[in-house]
């Protein structure tokens, strides 16, 4: 399973996005990260699942949309 490099302190590094095949490649990556950002919080983690999923967008014409009657017409 690869490994990944999380820098905690910058959660849009692009560190994040690359993958490792052994975890000490990420922990060269790591220590490398630190040396050029010493302040940073760096995680190595073993990639476990991937996850991924789909999102249908649809649109309609609102004229085409039947409304509900108002809560008071339907009442009576």
């Amino acid at each position: 399973m690869p490994f990944i490099v999380i820098n905690r302190t910058n959660a849009l590094d692009p560190i994040r996005t690359v993958e490792y095949a052994t975890e000490a490649e990420a922990d060269t990556a790591a220590r490398e990260l630190l040396k050029t950002q010493p302040g940073a919080e760096v995680l190595t983690a073993q990639l476990i699942k991937r996850y991924s999923a789909q999102v249908r967008v649809t649109a309609q014409e609102a004229a085409d949309i039947e409304l509900d009657a108002p809560a008071e017409e339907a009442a009576q």
